[in-house]
């Protein structure tokens, strides 16, 4: 899925911008760089990767129950998925 299909089959979500959506937090990004996030919808994604090191950075300090909003799109690897971009908005934490 492409990051415009991704934007494009939520478009009641008023924080949906080419692909972006707000995520909360489950798991904090290891070592590894994985972490979960969950969309407003209940579902879960397998964070495995970001695009380049500087997102990496950005997502370090987020803690579980913080919210972000990110653009997903499909793993090369087939098992997870791969930020692209975090984008300003997200809400604070519960």
């Amino acid at each position: 899925m492409s990051l415009t299909e991704r934007g494009a089959t939520n478009t009641a979500d008023a924080n949906t911008e080419a692909g972006a959506e707000t995520y909360r937090v489950v798991d904090a990004m290891d070592e590894t760089g994985r972490m979960t996030v969950r969309a407003a919808d209940g579902t879960s994604y397998t964070v495995v990767g970001t695009a380049d090191r500087r997102i990496s950075e950005r997502l370090t300090d987020r803690a579980p129950g913080a919210t972000v909003r990110l653009e997903l799109s499909p793993a090369p690897s087939g098992t997870g998925y791969v930020v692209g971009r975090v984008l300003p908005g997200g809400l604070p934490a519960l």
